[in-house]
């Protein structure tokens, strides 16, 4: 087992603006909140928390918008490229289809998975893809929820191959790179229909089983861990509060 801790705490106020006057509503909220407006004073949003990752996890965070997941999948993430180096292959799921096709967007969406036909329409159904006429269009013609799932197929086909998720058609492996392969998926399935997205979440549960992967997902729609069945399920609270519940209850009591 591997526990990483997380601490991250922000200060109140940036340094290069601690010492700028404030106005009167500025001061009122800090007063009601009882915020200290110095550069000095930090607020601490994980203290010591305690997180056990194995390879093949399926990791889940949860939690109000702004409660603070973005932060902790990112300082998730951070923690294991510092334990694993460069046997830790991370794919963020791309920002946008543009980014995602690396400047392809005219190339029909089958032609833009990587691999034999049957490889490609196995990753491009587990994003929610399996339409005919879908993998026929261009990026462009998708609606935004369809773009969505192909920049989760394409994340997944460069992780699957251990090429970079910008260079699309480049010649790949067929196996999974050795080491942690990590899919990295902030606001996971948030754009999409909630049938839809609890959909794709149990297709990508089933892919991470098959095939070793590791998924680090974070969203506010906590509808999705009965179909996503993660193996840890972070829960973020309002403030510093936050529960980790692991599956298998034996991690649990390891980590006490």
């Amino acid at each position: 087992m591997t526990f990483y801790a997380i601490n991250q705490k922000f200060r109140a106020a940036p340094a290069d603006r601690a010492a700028e006057p404030c106005g009167d509503r500025v001061l009122k909220v800090a007063e009601m909140f009882g915020i200290g407006l110095d550069e000095s004073y930090e607020v601490a949003l994980y203290r010591d928390l305690r997180i056990d990752v194995r390879a093949g996890d399926v990791v889940f965070i949860t939690g109000p918008s702004g409660s603070g997941k973005s932060v902790l999948l990112r300082s998730l993430v951070q923690a294991i490229r510092q334990d694993h180096g460069t046997n830790a292959h991370v794919v963020n799921l791309p920002d946008s289809a543009a980014d995602a096709t690396g400047g392809a967007p005219h190339r029909p969406v089958i032609d833009l998975v990587t691999g034999p036909l049957e490889r490609a329409l196995r990753l491009l159904s587990a994003a929610g893809l399996a339409d005919a006429f879908l993998l026929l269009r261009t990026p462009q013609e998708l609606s935004d929820g369809q773009r969505y799932r192909l920049r989760l197929a394409l994340a997944l086909d460069a992780l699957l191959s251990g090429a970079p998720a910008d260079a699309p058609g480049a010649p790949r492996p067929p196996c999974l790179r050795a080491g942690l392969s990590i899919l990295v998926a902030d606001e996971f399935c948030s754009t999409l229909d909630r049938l839809c997205a609890r959909a794709v979440a149990y297709r990508v549960r089933r892919l991470s089983t098959s095939q070793g992967v590791t998924v680090l997902a974070a969203s506010a729609h906590d509808d999705l861990a009965e179909d996503l069945a993660p193996d840890v399920l972070i829960i973020k609270h309002e403030g510093s509060g936050v529960d980790v519940l692991y599956a298998d209850p034996s991690r649990a009591e390891a980590r006490l």
